[in-house]
């Protein structure tokens, strides 16, 4: 009874802290069911490099998949902007100036934000992201 109480207990803070992310149970257990050989591969350091060249100073740019091919949607004033028809894997390349950050939200209008994000290179996965927030 009592490891039972115990192990509710921990579930329930889990879940807890997760929603306080504004990560849902089911988006847990999507990232945690995909199978090792399916895992998205990480650019390598020359992609990274021609993709930073490729997006502008002062812009976060979102690329149409994990590699550094393709044009880049790029966002470059401070605020929320709604995304439309971005799905799956993607690269992101924070390209701002000034050490300004961005926040990846789940809603539109830039509510339900994650994490600050500073300059540098991210894959995400940007199917539960309907808006970025762009801060300085």
């Amino acid at each position: 009874m009592r490891k039972n109480l115990h192990q509710a207990t921990r579930t329930f803070r889990l879940r807890t802290a997760l929603a306080s992310c504004g990560v849902t149970a089911l988006a847990v257990v999507a990232c945690l069911s995909v199978p090792a050989a399916a895992a998205p591969q990480h650019p390598s350091a020359t992609e990274l490099q021609r993709a930073r060249a490729a997006c502008p100073s002062g812009n976060v740019c979102i690329y149409p998949d994990t590699s550094s091919s393709g044009n880049p949607d790029t966002y470059y004033r401070y605020g929320a902007h709604n995304l439309r028809n971005v799905f799956g894997n993607r690269l992101i390349i924070n390209n701002q100036t000034g050490g300004a950050g961005f926040r990846l939200c789940a809603a539109y209008g830039g509510q339900n934000c994650g994490v600050r994000l500073g300059p540098g290179e991210y894959v995400a996965n940007l199917s539960p992201v309907n808006s970025i927030l762009l801060e300085p």
